[in-house]
């Protein structure tokens, strides 16, 4: 029984943010989008820490946040 997530697992997560953002480029003006990737956003910060990603992951995340942080 696995304790933390892999870092597998956590990329896994990160890589079917960044297909929907890229297939739902409005997510941000669209209440279902801003409502999934904010799901995503709390599942991705309860299963992991910064220290998991890589800075790819890190910095596309954040953005992801900011963005949030400003349409909510």
């Amino acid at each position: 029984m696995k304790i933390l997530p892999t870092t597998t697992d956590v990329s896994d997560l990160i890589n079917e943010i960044a297909t929907f953002v890229e297939e739902n480029p409005m997510w941000a003006d669209d209440s279902e989008g801003i409502k999934r990737l904010s799901m995503a956003w709390f599942i991705l910060t309860q299963i992991s820490t910064p220290d998991m990603t890589t800075q790819d992951e890190y910095e596309f995340m954040m953005n992801i946040h900011k963005t949030l942080n400003e349409v909510r």
